[in-house]
């Protein structure tokens, strides 16, 4: 097991190595900082930037929106997902609303978001409309794929509905609750600094990128870029960790 984590983290390291050194690469082939940076130029602007008196600010604004986003996009999945699976009608009635919603290109939930709102607020609607439709399809999946003996079990035992959902429907659905949280919570972070490039709040990751664009510092692009992987990084880790405790809590719970 410690062979293959270890064979793993060395393939890990072996690819982003090889991304530096074509990077590295290419940089001095094309020598054109605007195209094409060189590697040190953007560490240099990554120390600045993360030195400047505004990051902590442009940080925290950006991940209130992101996690105000996910947040909502969850519980609400989680809630209209249920009643979807028990009450038809509800089903029904959100289906057209869910594939509206998975059709409308990204660029035109940015915009009407910008239409609708204002700056500080739209990049919020973005990442709820995006990521929503996601979870709420895992959500009805999962439930779907209960097992049927466990459902005639609850109601030979004549279980209440809500201690079904509570006992039977979320357990078995949140291994594929925490998959879909872990993709979509960095795919609420892409899209909420796309929303940001444009509708410009006072203080962002977007709006720092579209800083740097406007100037041609593509060094500074790259870093910024380097600072949302980090956080998406931190996300993935966080929600590792999270579900590791599920599962623990869930197997003490068993024993």
């Amino acid at each position: 097991m410690k062979t293959s984590i270890s064979q793993n983290r060395l393939y890990t390291m072996i690819s982003i190595l090889s991304i530096i050194v074509l990077w590295k690469f290419l940089s001095i082939w094309l020598d054109n900082p605007i195209m094409i940076p060189s590697t040190e130029s953007t560490f240099f602007e990554f120390i600045n930037i993360i030195k400047s008196k505004d990051f902590d600010v442009i940080i925290i604004s950006t991940l209130t929106r992101v996690i105000i986003g996910f947040s909502i996009s969850f519980i609400l999945a989680l809630i209209l997902g249920i009643l979807s699976v028990f009450l038809k009608p509800v089903y029904y009635l959100l289906r057209p609303i869910i594939v509206i919603q998975k059709a409308t290109p990204t660029m035109a939930i940015i915009l009407l978001a910008i239409i609708w709102l204002k700056s500080e607020s739209a990049p919020i609607l973005v990442g709820f409309l995006i990521i929503f439709p996601i979870i709420y399809s895992t959500v009805i999946q999962g439930i779907q794929n209960v097992d049927i003996k466990l459902i005639e079990m609850a109601r030979i035992y004549k279980l209440r509905k809500i201690v079904v959902i509570k006992d039977i429907y979320i357990p078995y659905i949140m291994s594929s609750l925490i998959s879909v949280a872990s993709a979509t919570i960095g795919l609420n972070l892409k899209v909420i600094i796309a929303a940001e490039v444009l509708s410009q709040p006072r203080v962002s990751i977007g709006t720092s990128f579209q800083i740097e664009k406007a100037n041609l510092n593509t060094a500074g692009v790259f870093a910024w870029a380097l600072v949302s992987i980090i956080i998406a990084g931190g996300f993935d880790l966080i929600i590792k960790v999270v579900s590791s405790y599920i599962i623990k809590s869930e197997v003490g719970r068993d024993y």
